[in-house]
């Protein structure tokens, strides 16, 4: 592994029970040249002592960090401020890859010729049975997430690779540090910064992530989010979207509406004073529809 052309990035939060599904799904990739990096985030269920059984058998190259409990938005950037390759890529501790994965991905991204454009290439997700999450892609093109989202209305958990300069030049200048740790953010909080800007993902129609759903798995980011301080995230990942979005959404009005209500509802339950939640916004068309949507967001606030 002298040439080591991609770092796998792994946060993990008390998994041992799937983490070996992943490092098995890694061990089988026809492409070996990559590291591992796992970011544990404060787990107590032996997922030091399972790491050090996977280092011991010497088939992958692994580093290992652990550190008290921050959750996922934070880990993440952490374990991506280590990488040291051209590309990388998040592999969630209870998912895993087809064995082509790396492969169709790299080639892809070593494909693009611009690179300074770009920040990413997008492939589709599958459950375990095969079967494509959402929709997929219309044709393989280059675009933004907004794009992708609203102009060519895919749906559906993606997952893909990175380019590392451009995207360590984009979150060195994203102050994630004044974001709460310990609680639900939505990784949308910062690849909304960079995507307004129009820094390109190339989409492509193969699949390279299986998702697999375990709705018994407490640990579970997607079964916990919606409840008690997570709704502080949801309430900053929809500030978030009016925000660097901005007149982009005059076109979505539906996207537009639906945002700044859960915007208002979240910032609701968390008690934020009117006249702040309004001058958070920054588009001042869009602060005078909060004005107007208020009294809606305010009464569906109190039936959630």
């Amino acid at each position: 592994m002298n040439h080591v052309k991609i770092t796998v990035i792994t946060p993990t939060y008390n998994r041992a029970h799937t983490l070996g599904r992943a490092y098995e799904s890694l061990l089988n990739q026809s492409f070996k040249d990559f590291k591992w990096i796992i970011m544990d985030d404060g787990s107590a269920d032996g997922t030091r002592e399972l790491v050090e059984k996977f280092k011991s058998e010497n088939q992958l190259q692994i580093a290992y960090y652990h550190h008290s409990n921050q959750h996922k938005f934070h880990t993440v950037f952490e374990g991506i401020k280590k990488v040291k390759t051209s590309y990388f890529t998040i592999l969630d501790s209870d998912d895993s890859y087809p064995p082509t994965a790396l492969a169709i991905l790299l080639n892809k991204i070593e494909a693009i010729e611009n690179q300074d454009e770009f920040i990413s290439v997008m492939g589709l997700s599958a459950d375990e049975k095969g079967v494509i999450v959402g929709t997929s892609y219309p044709q393989e093109f280059d675009g933004t997430i907004f794009e992708m989202r609203y102009k060519y209305k895919v749906r559906g958990d993606k997952n893909g690779m990175f380019i590392t300069k451009t995207y360590l030049n984009e979150l060195n200048q994203f102050d994630y540090y004044s974001i709460p740790k310990g609680i639900y953010i939505p990784q949308s909080v910062f690849f909304n910064t960079y995507d307004a800007k129009g820094l390109k993902t190339r989409f492509v129609n193969q699949i390279i992530r299986i998702y697999h759903k375990d709705e018994n798995d407490t640990a579970s980011v997607s079964n916990t989010r919606w409840s008690g301080n997570n709704r502080y995230g949801l309430m900053l990942g929809h500030l978030s979207f009016l925000n660097n979005y901005g007149k982009q959404l005059y076109n979505y009005p539906k996207a537009l509406i639906r945002n700044l209500v859960g915007y208002q509802v979240y910032a609701t339950k968390q008690k934020k004073d009117f006249p702040k939640m309004i001058q958070d916004i920054k588009n001042p068309v869009i602060k005078f529809l909060g004005i107007l949507l208020f009294p809606i967001s305010y009464f569906y606030a109190l039936l959630k």
